[in-house]
C-alpha cells in the first residue's frame, strides 16, 4: 500500500515540475488564499476527483497522501491539475491493479452508455452482437448474401461499440465518433423507437436543443427515406450519413462543453465559458483538457 502511494505522489510531484506556464482561462483572475478550508473540503474534493475520473472512491493511503499534498500547496490551481491529470494520464500498473489512464477512458465510455444508451451493460451490447453474428452465419448457410451482409455490419457495429473506449484512449478514434458510435445501433434505435424521435433525440442527447423546422425535415429525409439532403451545410443520404454530419458539426463542440458542465458542475456553461471551450475543443479534440479546466475549479472543488 505504501508503494502505491509513493508512485502516485512521485507522478503528481514531476507532473508538477513539468508543468509549463500557458495562457489560461480564468473566470476571476484574483488568486485567493486557501487558508481554512477545512480538511474535510478538501477530502471531499479528492474523492470527488476519484469518482468522476476513475469511477471508483480513493484508497485510505491515496487520500491521505493527497490531502496533505493538497494542503502543504495552499489549494493552488497547479497542484488540482497535476493531480488531475495523473488520474486521467498516469499508466503505471498501482499495487492494486489499477491503470488510472485506462480508467478515466472507461469511465468517459461509461458516462456516454448513461447520456445515450439509458447505460445499459456491456454483456447486452455482447449479447445483440453475438445475435447478429449467430444471424450471418445461418444466412450464409441458406446462401442469403444481403441478410449475411447485413447481419454481419450490425455485428460490428455493436463491437464498435465495445471497443471504443479503448480506441478513444489509444487515439484510434475521436470522442466526436464515439458518441456517433453511441447514437447508431439498434439498442438506440429500440429507445427512441422510430425515425421522428430518432432525428429529435440524436439532436438533443448530442447538441442539447431540437431541431429547427427545416433542420428536422432535411434529417428525416436522410433517416427514414434515405434521401439526399442537407444538414448544417453537409451533404448526407443515409441514417449513418445523418449521424456523422451531426457528431461532426461546430454545434457538436458546444454540445460536448454543455455535456461537461452539466455532468460535473449541474449548470449549463455561460457564454464566454461555451465560446472559449467550444473553441478549443473544435482545434484540439481535447476532451481531458477541459474536464481538468472544471474540475480545478473553486466550484467544483466546493472551497
Amino acid at each position: 500500500m505504501k508503494k502505491l502511494s509513493v508512485i502516485f505522489i512521485a507522478s503528481i510531484f514531476l507532473a508538477l515540475m513539468s508543468c509549463k506556464k500557458e495562457d489560461k482561462f480564468i473566470a476571476g483572475n484574483t488568486a485567493p488564499n486557501y487558508y481554512g478550508v477545512p480538511t474535510i473540503k478538501v477530502k471531499n474534493y479528492v474523492n470527488r476527483l476519484f469518482i468522476d475520473l476513475s469511477g471508483r472512491e480513493p484508497l485510505d493511503v491515496e487520500m491521505d497522501s493527497l490531502v496533505k499534498l493538497l494542503e502543504a500547496n495552499n489549494l493552488n490551481f497547479n497542484t488540482r491539475e497535476a493531480l488531475i491529470k495523473n488520474l486521467q494520464t498516469d499508466t503505471i500498473i498501482q499495487s492494486n491493479g489499477d491503470n488510472f489512464n485506462q480508467l478515466f477512458y472507461l469511465n468517459i465510455y461509461g458516462l456516454q452508455k448513461a447520456r445515450f444508451l439509458e447505460g445499459i451493460p456491456d454483456f447486452a451490447i455482447a449479447q445483440e452482437k453475438t445475435i447478429a453474428e449467430i444471424g450471418a452465419y445461418n444466412d450464409s448457410l441458406m446462401g442469403d448474401i444481403l441478410g449475411y451482409n447485413w447481419k454481419k455490419q450490425q455485428a460490428k457495429i455493436y463491437g464498435d461499440i465495445l471497443t471504443s473506449d479503448t480506441a478513444l484512449r489509444n487515439g484510434s478514434i475521436t470522442f466526436n465518433e464515439m458518441c456517433r458510435r453511441m447514437c447508431y445501433n439498434g439498442i438506440y434505435d429500440q429507445i427512441n423507437m422510430n425515425s421522428f424521435n430518432y432525428v429529435n433525440a440524436v439532436f438533443d442527447n448530442n447538441i442539447y436543443r431540437f431541431p429547427t423546422t427545416q433542420e428536422f425535415t432535411s434529417s428525416y429525409n436522410m433517416v427514414e427515406s434515405d434521401l439526399a439532403d442537407i444538414v448544417f451545410g453537409q451533404p448526407g443520404g443515409s441514417k449513418y450519413d445523418f449521424s456523422k454530419i451531426i457528431t461532426n458539426s461546430l454545434e457538436f463542440n458546444n454540445g460536448t462543453v454543455t455535456w461537461i458542465y452539466r455532468s460535473f458542475l449541474s449548470r449549463f456553461p455561460n457564454t464566454s465559458e461555451l465560446y472559449h471551450y467550444s473553441l478549443h475543443f473544435e482545434t484540439n479534440s481535447d476532451l481531458a483538457y477541459i474536464i481538468r479546466e472544471v474540475m480545478k475549479t473553486d466550484e467544483y472543488a466546493n472551497f
